[in-house]
């Protein structure tokens, strides 16, 4: 039988191959972009598949790996981890796909000034610095460098909060047309729901390391503080 640590050793290593594979689907999708280069797009789709089998890969290597090693304690939560970042890991590669999309099929042209009040360049260095910071913290064992991940999601949240504000002002000064100024606003959108899914892996990252689940957390505080302060002092 193949060594437990050498088991684990290769499931971290296809991972990290994913991670770097999304990362450079989402490098091209920023320069289709900023550019305009429909060329460029059609190669982070051509990539997609790729993401796509790396899932299954991990899928089976996982499946294989309960199977013959029967994992306990922190190596089962190590292997329900993985499972669970591979698959936010295709869902963002999901994202730069339709991304790439409007750009190769739908002829988005994101215009410079367009690009500079939607903060587009702000938004793909802070996904990029997200998803490096979660490998890392995986790599090194470090939650206090996953954890960072939440507070840098807060500007993706911020910046597309105020998206229907700037795009309310852009059309009354540009000749845009709309369905260019729609894909756009859909972009933004999508970018946003990408720094969700990077959290989501941060999670699982904290997860594995502290026996902690902290999905749904900041949440269902909210909602709980909405509870008490909707019925407090009904009968």
């Amino acid at each position: 039988m193949i060594p437990l640590e050498y088991e684990i050793d290769h499931l971290k290593d296809i991972f990290f191959e994913m991670v770097d594979l999304v990362r450079d689907q989402l490098t091209l999708t920023k320069e289709a972009i900023m550019t305009n280069d429909s060329d460029v797009a059609s190669e982070v789709m051509r990539k997609e598949g790729r993401v796509n089998s790396y899932e299954l890969s991990i899928d089976r290597e996982c499946e294989d790996f309960m199977a013959l090693q029967a994992p306990v304690a922190t190596d089962l939560r190590m292997v329900i981890a993985i499972l669970k970042m591979s698959g936010s890991l295709e869902r963002i590669g999901d994202h730069a796909y339709r991304i790439s999309s409007f750009i190769y099929d739908d002829k988005l042209v994101v215009k410079k000034n367009l690009i500079k009040i939607l903060h587009l360049t702000e938004l793909f260095d802070t996904i990029d610095k997200m998803l490096e910071n979660v490998i890392q913290a995986l790599d090194t064992a470090d939650t206090k460098i996953a954890k960072t991940v939440f507070k840098q999601d807060k500007v993706l949240d911020r910046i597309n909060k105020n998206v229907p504000e700037i795009m309310e002002d852009y059309i009354k000064s540009s000749k845009d047309t709309l369905p260019n100024i729609i894909l756009a606003s859909r972009t933004i959108g999508k970018l946003e729901r990408i720094g969700d899914l990077i959290k989501n892996i941060a999670e699982e990252v904290i997860f594995y390391y502290e026996s902690k689940v902290v999905k749904h957390q900041r949440r269902n505080k909210k909602i709980k503080k909405m509870f008490n302060k909707n019925y407090s002092g009904k009968e």
